[in-house]
């Protein structure tokens, strides 16, 4: 799964989402983090999950208080 997250300026955010991610069982395989519009922009990669699991984690994000926006990416093929 690749996700784009954007949110608050917080040095938390970041660390949130990481920490949600661990606690949905979800590996995460790669993180780029910028500054954007007075906020973070993350971008994640994980480990392939089940689809349903995915949409679990992608409504726990997206309730985060932190969270403004999150992207679902489709999955690039090599």
């Amino acid at each position: 799964m690749r996700l784009y997250v954007q949110g608050t300026g917080s040095l938390e955010f970041p660390l949130r989402l990481l920490n949600l991610l661990a606690q949905q069982g979800a590996v995460v395989e790669h993180v780029t983090m910028d500054i954007a519009d007075c906020g973070y922009g993350v971008l994640v990669n994980t480990i392939a999950m089940p689809p349903e699991r995915n949409t679990l984690i992608v409504e726990k994000i997206r309730s985060m208080v932190l969270v403004s926006n999150v992207v679902v990416l489709k999955d690039e093929t090599v």
